[in-house]
Protein backbone atom coordinates (compact mmCIF):
# COMPACT_ATOMS: atom_id res chain seq x y z
CA UNK A 1 0.00 0.00 0.00
CA UNK A 2 1.41 3.41 -1.01
CA UNK A 3 2.47 5.81 1.73
CA UNK A 4 0.58 9.07 2.19
CA UNK A 5 1.95 11.95 0.13
CA UNK A 6 3.99 9.69 -2.18
CA UNK A 7 2.44 9.32 -5.63
CA UNK A 8 2.23 5.84 -7.06
CA UNK A 9 4.52 5.15 -10.02
CA UNK A 10 2.63 4.82 -13.27
CA UNK A 11 2.55 1.27 -14.33
CA UNK A 12 4.29 0.66 -17.62
CA UNK A 13 5.67 4.20 -17.80
CA UNK A 14 8.92 2.86 -19.25
CA UNK A 15 7.11 1.72 -22.37
CA UNK A 16 5.31 5.05 -23.01
CA UNK A 17 8.22 6.77 -24.83
CA UNK A 18 8.83 4.04 -27.43
CA UNK A 19 5.09 3.61 -27.85
CA UNK A 20 4.54 7.32 -28.53
CA UNK A 21 7.49 7.37 -30.92
CA UNK A 22 6.14 4.25 -32.59
CA UNK A 23 2.73 5.89 -33.12
CA UNK A 24 4.18 9.18 -34.43
CA UNK A 25 6.46 7.54 -36.95
CA UNK A 26 3.72 5.05 -37.76
CA UNK A 27 1.35 7.76 -39.02
CA UNK A 28 3.99 9.21 -41.35
CA UNK A 29 5.17 5.83 -42.55
CA UNK A 30 1.61 4.61 -43.13
CA UNK A 31 0.95 7.44 -45.59
CA UNK A 32 4.23 6.65 -47.33
CA UNK A 33 3.42 2.94 -47.55
CA UNK A 34 -0.08 3.60 -48.90
CA UNK A 35 1.33 5.85 -51.62
CA UNK A 36 4.07 3.37 -52.51
CA UNK A 37 1.58 0.50 -52.73
CA UNK A 38 -0.87 2.25 -55.03
CA UNK A 39 1.79 3.95 -57.18
CA UNK A 40 3.61 0.63 -57.48
CA UNK A 41 0.42 -1.09 -58.63
CA UNK A 42 -0.18 1.66 -61.18
CA UNK A 43 3.38 1.30 -62.51
CA UNK A 44 3.02 -2.49 -62.82
CA UNK A 45 -0.16 -2.03 -64.86
CA UNK A 46 0.97 1.09 -66.75
CA UNK A 47 0.35 -0.44 -70.18
CA UNK A 48 -3.23 -1.32 -69.33
CA UNK A 49 -3.82 2.08 -67.77
CA UNK A 50 -2.23 3.87 -70.73
CA UNK A 51 0.27 5.71 -68.55
CA UNK A 52 3.01 5.23 -71.14
CA UNK A 53 0.91 7.03 -73.73
CA UNK A 54 0.14 10.71 -74.11
CA UNK A 55 1.94 13.51 -72.37
CA UNK A 56 1.72 15.70 -69.29
CA UNK A 57 0.18 19.08 -70.07
CA UNK A 58 -0.01 20.83 -66.68
CA UNK A 59 2.07 23.99 -67.00
CA UNK A 60 3.37 23.94 -63.40
CA UNK A 61 4.74 20.40 -63.86
CA UNK A 62 6.39 21.32 -67.16
CA UNK A 63 7.92 24.35 -65.44
CA UNK A 64 9.12 22.13 -62.58
CA UNK A 65 10.94 19.88 -65.06
CA UNK A 66 12.38 22.91 -66.86
CA UNK A 67 10.80 21.93 -70.18
CA UNK A 68 10.74 24.93 -72.51
CA UNK A 69 8.63 25.84 -75.51
CA UNK A 70 10.23 25.55 -78.98
CA UNK A 71 12.27 28.54 -80.08
CA UNK A 72 10.51 28.66 -83.43
CA UNK A 73 7.24 27.31 -84.82
CA UNK A 74 6.68 27.38 -88.58
CA UNK A 75 3.10 26.87 -89.67
CA UNK A 76 1.66 26.42 -93.14
CA UNK A 77 -2.02 26.57 -94.09
CA UNK A 78 -2.83 23.49 -96.19
CA UNK A 79 -6.47 23.63 -97.23
CA UNK A 80 -8.53 23.42 -94.06
CA UNK A 81 -5.59 22.03 -92.08
CA UNK A 82 -2.44 23.41 -90.53
CA UNK A 83 0.97 21.80 -90.85
CA UNK A 84 3.53 23.02 -88.32
CA UNK A 85 7.20 22.34 -87.62
CA UNK A 86 8.45 22.75 -84.06
CA UNK A 87 11.96 21.55 -83.36
CA UNK A 88 12.13 18.07 -84.85
CA UNK A 89 8.37 17.49 -84.52
CA UNK A 90 5.83 17.62 -87.35
CA UNK A 91 2.27 18.55 -86.39
CA UNK A 92 -0.97 18.23 -88.30
CA UNK A 93 -3.18 20.78 -86.60
CA UNK A 94 -2.46 20.10 -82.90
CA UNK A 95 -1.39 16.46 -83.30
CA UNK A 96 2.17 15.18 -83.52
CA UNK A 97 2.36 12.97 -86.60
CA UNK A 98 6.05 12.46 -87.32
CA UNK A 99 9.59 13.73 -86.93
CA UNK A 100 11.36 15.88 -89.48
CA UNK A 101 14.62 17.78 -89.89
CA UNK A 102 14.34 21.47 -90.78
CA UNK A 103 10.80 21.70 -92.13
CA UNK A 104 10.53 23.63 -95.39
CA UNK A 105 6.81 23.69 -96.13
CA UNK A 106 3.73 21.61 -96.92
CA UNK A 107 1.19 21.29 -99.72
CA UNK A 108 -1.86 19.19 -100.49
CA UNK A 109 -2.19 17.03 -103.58
CA UNK A 110 -3.78 13.77 -104.74
CA UNK A 111 -5.73 13.49 -101.49
CA UNK A 112 -2.55 13.66 -99.43
CA UNK A 113 -0.56 16.19 -97.46
CA UNK A 114 3.09 16.41 -98.49
CA UNK A 115 5.40 17.94 -95.88
CA UNK A 116 8.97 18.73 -96.86
CA UNK A 117 12.01 18.49 -94.65
CA UNK A 118 15.53 19.36 -95.69
CA UNK A 119 16.24 15.77 -96.77
CA UNK A 120 12.87 14.05 -97.26
CA UNK A 121 9.22 14.34 -98.15
CA UNK A 122 6.63 13.02 -95.70
CA UNK A 123 3.30 11.87 -97.09
CA UNK A 124 0.29 11.96 -94.75
CA UNK A 125 -3.41 11.41 -95.10
CA UNK A 126 -5.75 14.07 -93.77
CA UNK A 127 -6.16 12.14 -90.49
CA UNK A 128 -2.45 12.45 -89.84
CA UNK A 129 -1.52 8.85 -90.63
CA UNK A 130 1.90 8.36 -92.19
CA UNK A 131 1.68 7.03 -95.74
CA UNK A 132 5.32 7.13 -96.81
CA UNK A 133 8.65 8.86 -96.34
CA UNK A 134 10.54 9.71 -99.53
CA UNK A 135 14.27 10.33 -99.13
CA UNK A 136 15.32 13.27 -101.27
CA UNK A 137 18.84 11.87 -101.66
CA UNK A 138 17.50 9.69 -104.48
CA UNK A 139 17.17 12.84 -106.61
CA UNK A 140 20.48 14.44 -105.66
CA UNK A 141 22.67 15.60 -102.77
CA UNK A 142 21.28 19.13 -102.72
CA UNK A 143 18.97 19.83 -99.75
CA UNK A 144 15.34 20.77 -100.22
CA UNK A 145 14.79 24.52 -100.09
CA UNK A 146 11.02 24.77 -100.58
CA UNK A 147 7.95 22.95 -101.87
CA UNK A 148 5.03 24.21 -103.91
CA UNK A 149 2.36 23.43 -106.48
CA UNK A 150 2.12 24.17 -110.18
CA UNK A 151 -1.11 25.58 -111.58
CA UNK A 152 -2.12 22.04 -112.61
CA UNK A 153 -1.62 20.77 -109.04
CA UNK A 154 1.66 18.93 -109.62
CA UNK A 155 4.13 19.01 -106.77
CA UNK A 156 7.32 21.00 -107.25
CA UNK A 157 10.43 20.98 -105.10
CA UNK A 158 13.25 23.49 -105.20
CA UNK A 159 16.76 22.27 -104.40
CA UNK A 160 19.95 24.28 -104.98
CA UNK A 161 17.96 26.70 -107.11
CA UNK A 162 16.77 23.93 -109.43
CA UNK A 163 13.09 23.03 -109.79
CA UNK A 164 11.97 19.40 -109.73
CA UNK A 165 8.54 18.26 -110.93
CA UNK A 166 6.86 15.08 -109.67
CA UNK A 167 4.45 12.77 -111.41
CA UNK A 168 0.97 12.18 -109.97
CA UNK A 169 2.19 9.36 -107.67
CA UNK A 170 5.31 11.25 -106.53
CA UNK A 171 7.39 8.30 -107.70
CA UNK A 172 9.31 9.91 -110.54
CA UNK A 173 10.88 13.35 -110.61
CA UNK A 174 12.35 15.38 -113.43
CA UNK A 175 14.11 18.67 -113.60
CA UNK A 176 11.86 21.45 -114.78
CA UNK A 177 12.64 23.29 -117.98
CA UNK A 178 13.62 26.93 -117.85
CA UNK A 179 10.29 27.88 -119.42
CA UNK A 180 8.28 26.15 -116.66
CA UNK A 181 5.80 28.26 -114.78
CA UNK A 182 6.83 29.45 -111.35
CA UNK A 183 4.90 27.38 -108.78
CA UNK A 184 2.89 28.65 -105.85
CA UNK A 185 5.39 28.14 -103.05
CA UNK A 186 4.33 27.06 -99.60
CA UNK A 187 4.80 30.04 -97.29
CA UNK A 188 4.67 30.37 -93.53
CA UNK A 189 1.46 31.75 -92.09
CA UNK A 190 0.71 32.80 -88.53
CA UNK A 191 -1.52 30.10 -87.00
CA UNK A 192 -4.43 30.83 -84.62
CA UNK A 193 -3.23 31.65 -81.11
CA UNK A 194 -5.07 28.63 -79.69
CA UNK A 195 -3.25 26.29 -82.09
CA UNK A 196 0.13 27.82 -81.32
CA UNK A 197 -0.45 27.50 -77.58
CA UNK A 198 -1.53 23.87 -77.98
CA UNK A 199 1.60 23.04 -80.00
CA UNK A 200 3.85 24.74 -77.45
CA UNK A 201 2.21 22.83 -74.60
CA UNK A 202 2.47 19.49 -76.40
CA UNK A 203 6.06 20.16 -77.40
CA UNK A 204 7.02 20.89 -73.81
CA UNK A 205 5.27 17.78 -72.53
CA UNK A 206 6.30 15.51 -75.38
CA UNK A 207 9.18 14.05 -73.37
CA UNK A 208 7.21 13.69 -70.16
CA UNK A 209 4.66 10.88 -70.04
CA UNK A 210 2.34 10.16 -67.10
CA UNK A 211 4.36 7.00 -66.47
CA UNK A 212 7.64 8.92 -66.18
CA UNK A 213 5.97 11.40 -63.84
CA UNK A 214 4.66 8.57 -61.64
CA UNK A 215 8.06 6.85 -61.62
CA UNK A 216 9.70 10.06 -60.47
CA UNK A 217 7.11 10.48 -57.70
CA UNK A 218 7.49 6.82 -56.71
CA UNK A 219 11.27 7.14 -56.35
CA UNK A 220 11.33 10.70 -54.99
CA UNK A 221 13.50 11.88 -57.88
CA UNK A 222 10.94 14.52 -58.80
CA UNK A 223 12.11 16.46 -55.72
CA UNK A 224 15.79 16.10 -56.58
CA UNK A 225 18.39 14.91 -54.10
CA UNK A 226 16.31 16.11 -51.16
CA UNK A 227 13.41 13.94 -52.29
CA UNK A 228 15.59 10.83 -52.49
CA UNK A 229 16.96 11.52 -48.98
CA UNK A 230 13.44 11.97 -47.56
CA UNK A 231 12.27 8.75 -49.20
CA UNK A 232 15.31 6.95 -47.75
CA UNK A 233 14.37 8.27 -44.31
CA UNK A 234 10.78 7.08 -44.75
CA UNK A 235 12.01 3.64 -45.82
CA UNK A 236 14.15 3.51 -42.67
CA UNK A 237 11.11 4.62 -40.67
CA UNK A 238 9.15 1.64 -41.98
CA UNK A 239 12.06 -0.59 -40.92
CA UNK A 240 12.06 1.07 -37.48
CA UNK A 241 8.33 0.39 -37.12
CA UNK A 242 8.84 -3.26 -37.92
CA UNK A 243 11.69 -3.59 -35.40
CA UNK A 244 10.03 -1.52 -32.67
CA UNK A 245 6.75 -3.36 -33.21
CA UNK A 246 8.49 -6.68 -32.72
CA UNK A 247 10.24 -5.31 -29.64
CA UNK A 248 6.98 -4.11 -28.09
CA UNK A 249 5.27 -7.39 -28.94
CA UNK A 250 8.11 -9.41 -27.39
CA UNK A 251 8.17 -7.18 -24.31
CA UNK A 252 4.44 -7.49 -23.80
CA UNK A 253 4.62 -11.24 -24.26
CA UNK A 254 7.44 -11.51 -21.71
CA UNK A 255 5.60 -9.34 -19.19
CA UNK A 256 2.51 -11.49 -19.67
CA UNK A 257 4.41 -14.64 -18.90
CA UNK A 258 5.85 -13.08 -15.75
CA UNK A 259 2.39 -12.15 -14.54
CA UNK A 260 1.22 -15.66 -15.23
Amino acid sequence: MAKAGVPMARKGNGASVPRRLHRFIGVIAALYVIFMVFSGLAINHSNRLGLDQGHVSQAFLLDWYGLKAPEHIQSFAVGDDWVSFAGSQLYLNDMVVSTVIHGKGAVSGNGMIIAAGIDELILLDHDGKLIERIAWAAQGPEPVESIGLQADGSVTVKAAGQLWLADAELLNWRQAEASSNIPFWSETTAPPDSLRQSIEQQYRGGELSPLQLLLDFHSGRIFGTAGVVVYDFLALAVGFLAISGLFLWARGRRNGKRKG
